[in-house]
């Protein structure tokens, strides 16, 4: 009974293993697919962006805003206890 039953187990973890390594592969699949297309559209556009393409105005702080912030009081850096 005790064989059977490990049969049985055996024969169940294959089966969720194999199951997994097909999921996997079908990610992997999807992933390339998607490169690949991205690749495409740039050899379509002939473009490889760079940082001079991009508007990073929208980034920039609003120096009015730092005016509230309060300045952070640090007493103590001594990290040593930290490592014991």
């Amino acid at each position: 009974m005790k064989i059977i039953l490990f049969f049985i187990v055996l024969l169940a973890s294959y089966s969720f293993a194999s199951n997994i390594d097909e999921e996997r592969a079908q990610r992997t699949k999807e992933a390339i697919e998607r490169s690949i297309a991205k690749e495409q559209l740039y050899a379509k556009e002939q473009v490889f962006y760079d940082s001079y393409s991009y508007d990073f105005n929208h980034t920039k702080i609003n120096e009015d805003s730092l005016e509230h912030i309060k300045a952070l009081e640090i007493d103590d850096l001594d990290m040593d206890d930290v490592y014991d």
